[in-house]
């Protein structure tokens, strides 16, 4: 059996040893970024509010592929953004493409010497051009790579299938996968997600999730740093990793722990925080009802 490092030793551990253990391929469903400004004194229908937040994804991604991530896979938009009204909506397409490959953010990916890819143009003309100048300036294949998603709609994930089905006249999930990304990318392992717990077809990009640990952050926005990243690898690859092929010795220490099984906890319950939602510890936590 390998030996399990304590979770301070893996704190303080050197880059390169929780590398050992990071997930090739993970998805990062940040949310709440206008929440965030707001608390750092930003006006989120502002021009600021652009700038600020591609700065925050910049320093987000570098956590991430600092600690051995090779493909990050973030999503951008989701259908619910396109149905706003307001200023953000208006504005909502010209920061993506600017804050995804602009020359602010392609001067990015030259210094780290990563790759960028911006999926889901082909559903939304007005981020073609965005997606073409990543294409035409980026590292090579070996590079960490920034896989940008943006969906529009509810269906769309599904008609990138279908276009994948028809460009590749194949049904075979590699086939598949090769047509909608152009390489063959190893399964992501973990997805990190933001406040409520859900999973819907546009927090997952087709065919890239594996059998994926899953995690909620709460803090908005990108504000996840290195020791946050450091603990979910440690929980992912040492305390949920408990499959073993021989279970015969499993349970013999069940009914010691009795008490803990029988209690009536359940991820996901959670409260409202004035328009917000926030999650309970457990059932019989007080606070279940509205929070002004």
């Amino acid at each position: 059996m390998t030996q399990i490092p304590s979770l301070e030793d893996f704190l303080a551990a050197p880059a390169e040893q929780v590398a050992g253990v990071a997930p090739a391929t993970l998805i990062f469903a940040p949310g709440g970024t206008r929440r965030r400004a707001v608390l750092a004194g930003i006006a989120p229908q502002s021009e600021d509010y652009a700038r600020w937040s591609r700065e925050q994804m910049v320093a987000c991604a570098r956590c991430f592929f600092t600690l051995g991530v090779r493909h990050l896979f973030m999503s951008i938009m989701r259908p619910r953004q396109l149905a706003e009204v307001g200023r953000y909506r208006e504005r909502l397409l010209d920061w993506i493409d600017w804050g995804v490959a602009g020359p602010e953010a392609l001067a990015d990916y030259r210094r780290h010497g990563w790759r960028a890819r911006l999926l889901g143009a082909t559903s939304l003309p007005e981020l073609r051009p965005a997606a073409d100048r990543l294409l035409e300036g980026s590292c090579g294949p070996d590079a960490h790579t920034l896989w940008f998603y943006a969906v529009p709609e509810a269906e769309s994930t599904n008609e990138w299938l279908i276009e994948a089905m028809r460009r590749s006249r194949s049904h075979r999930p590699e086939q598949l996968r090769l047509a909608l990304y152009g390489e063959l990318i190893p399964p992501a392992t973990l997805y990190i997600g933001f406040g409520k717990p859900i999973l819907v077809p546009d927090l997952l990009p087709p065919l890239i999730a594996g059998e994926a640990q899953c995690y909620w952050l709460q803090r908005p926005g990108y504000q996840i740093d290195e020791a946050i990243i450091r603990r979910i690898f440690y929980d992912c690859a040492y305390l949920r990793s408990t499959w073993s092929q021989d279970k015969s010795a499993r349970y013999h220490n069940l009914e010691a722990q009795r008490t803990l099984w029988e209690q009536p906890a359940v991820l996901g319950l959670g409260r409202r925080v004035g328009a917000f939602w926030y999650p309970q510890a457990h059932l019989g936590e007080e606070g279940s009802g509205n929070v002004v």
